[in-house]
């Protein structure tokens, strides 16, 4: 279950998509959509639960999920179709994302400034249905962010 308020069009994606992804062994991890001045921009991020995806993956997929796209015609106008690993720093958008990341460091970008911030990166604290709590590297402070006040969230790679 998406968690994380979606572009109309991404999300119409992501609705009519999910189920054949699924079907052929995948997980859409998350849909954006950025339109152009001439064109948009359609990014499917797949990955392989278990391990992750290979090129020849996303190879194999984008045919079928273009034919799709051709069928349902979800999105107005000319657009690239993109098909990526969500990469090292994941992106967060479903319930399970965040479950699965509990203990592990965040980074929370919101919609609207939080004394002065929009952006938060810490340990992921505790998740619920409605939001998440982190605790903040900057303020030292634990932080408690609803699912609708985030504007992004991605797992955060800490290099050593």
């Amino acid at each position: 279950m998406l968690v994380l308020q979606l572009n109309p069009v991404a999300k119409k994606v992501v609705e009519l998509l999910e189920p054949h992804v699924e079907r052929q062994g995948y997980e859409l991890v998350s849909v954006e959509f950025r339109k152009g001045s001439r064109s948009g921009l359609l990014r499917l991020l797949i990955d392989k639960p278990g391990g992750g995806i290979g090129l020849d993956d996303l190879e194999r997929l984008n045919p079928v999920l273009g034919d799709l796209l051709d069928v349902y015609d979800p999105v107005e106008g000319r657009y690239t179709l993109e098909l990526a690993s969500p990469g090292l720093n994941r992106p967060l958008a479903k319930l399970e994302h965040f479950e699965a990341h509990k203990g592990h460091r965040v980074r929370i970008r919101t919609r609207n400034a939080r004394a002065g911030r929009r952006s938060f990166v810490g340990t992921l604290v505790s998740v619920n249905a409605t939001g998440i709590e982190v605790d903040d590297e900057v303020s030292l402070r634990h932080e408690s962010i609803g699912f609708d006040e985030m504007r992004e969230a991605n797992y955060e790679y800490k290099f050593d």
